[in-house]
């Protein structure tokens, strides 16, 4: 959207609102000095790396990382943007998309901040949780693959949505797709790689396809659909289970990653375009009585997997036989259900056997406590999940306590 309507533009007028939170400043002359360089400046081009975006402008570089809520909105543009939650997926099954309520309100509401361009377009980048992060470059920027050796952007790994080379360039105007289809001296990994790297982890694959320094822009709902396209259980371990790096397991594996990936953004991430069998337009509703089913017909499950809700198809995604000989059982995350403390009860001596053979005082005593003792047993356990400073463009801790606030 932004490559379709503002590269190429000048901006007019730039507003930001003074939140710590969404930008990495602590003083109003900074908010200020940022809205100064915006002002005036042309839109160069538009960029993207897995989950984060930049706009690069004749005075510096603009990066953006949405986080779950952030969107950008043009006035009087229409968006395809549908948010699942909350009954979303029920209107895009039905073919009745409602328009979001306020949707004619400009600003529209919790607007973080606006741009004017000569064109007559207006933007706004809205952010409800602020978990958005955004932040400036001038110096050092001159290129994108600079960028990309900047944090947060250096820790990354590849981007599967983007092929190894790039393609060539061309002079028709963009229309609809990719907007930045080049890796920028980043590009994934061959085959080979890829089965060398899986099969050097010992943790469940959902679990490893998150890992941002692997797999850049993977997040959630993309790691459960990667799986279920692969008909691989999101808990399995493959390093335990497969020996060879030409397993056609793996094989799948990496063509379904791809496949995925490049999907999901050359169609804008319109999920009205996604294939029907996908799992991405059936996996909502986790609480609802009737368990959702995929087109098949086959019932959708949840399960925790490293803190985060996956979802997945039991009756088709099986966990895999151990290899003859066996493998590897040294692994860093266990079963979910193996990841919790586990408190079982055992049964010790009871009151009335304790009376027949009590023959002195002490014994007595233990017959008025409870006949049973509970025994914890502590499991090793994943840490709690944390913000990591490289993704999320770090702000001191005093700040991220009140991150969830609404304002």
């Amino acid at each position: 959207m932004l490559r379709r309507h503002v590269v190429g533009s000048t901006i007019t007028k730039a507003q930001c609102q003074q939140d710590t939170i969404l930008f990495p400043f602590t003083e109003a002359r900074e908010f200020e000095h940022l809205e100064s360089k915006l002002t005036g400046a042309k839109v160069i081009s538009t960029g993207r790396h897995g989950k984060y975006f930049w706009l690069r402008l004749s005075s510096g570089v603009l990066l953006m990382h949405f986080g779950m809520t952030g969107m950008i909105k043009l006035r009087d543009v229409d968006s395809h943007l549908i948010f699942m939650e909350n009954g979303g997926d029920k209107k895009v099954k039905d073919g009745v998309v409602v328009k979001e309520a306020g949707s004619d309100e400009w600003p529209p509401r919790f607007c973080k901040f606006e741009l004017a361009f000569d064109n007559g377009l207006e933007l706004a980048f809205r952010d409800p949780r602020r978990l958005a992060r955004f932040k400036w470059f001038e110096d050092g920027v001159d290129t994108d693959k600079a960028l990309l050796n900047i944090a947060p952007l250096a820790v990354l790994g590849p981007d599967y949505s983007k092929p190894q080379t790039p393609p060539s360039s061309t002079s028709e105007p963009f229309s609809y797709g990719d907007p930045d289809p080049d890796p920028h001296g980043r590009p994934h990994l061959d085959y080979d790689g890829f089965a060398k790297l899986v099969l050097s982890r010992k943790k469940p694959l959902k679990s490893m396809l998150l890992d941002q320094t692997l797999f850049c822009g993977v997040g959630n709902w993309v790691a459960d659909e990667v799986c279920y396209q692969s008909r691989i259980h999101p808990n399995e371990v493959l390093s335990q289970k497969i020996l060879d790096s030409d397993h056609p397991v793996l094989k799948t594996l990496y063509e379904k990653l791809i496949y995925v990936c490049s999907y999901a953004v050359g169609c804008e991430a319109d999920v009205t375009k996604y294939p029907k069998d996908w799992l991405m337009l059936h996996r909502w509703g986790k609480g609802r009585k009737q368990k959702a089913t995929v087109a098949s017909g086959h019932v959708v499950e949840h399960v925790t997997i490293g803190g985060r809700t996956s979802c997945f198809v039991p009756e088709l995604q099986k966990k895999l036989p151990k290899p003859t000989g066996g493998g590897d059982s040294d692994v860093e995350n266990h079963d979910p259900d193996d990841d919790v403390t586990i408190k079982t009860e055992t049964e010790t001596t009871t009151k009335s056997e304790i009376k027949s053979e009590a023959t002195n005082e002490k014994l007595k005593a233990k017959a008025t406590k409870t006949e049973l003792v509970t025994v914890t047993t502590k499991v090793k356990r994943e840490p709690k999940r944390k913000l990591d400073p490289n993704e999320w463009m770090y702000v001191p801790e005093r700040k991220l306590r009140s991150h969830s606030r609404i304002n």
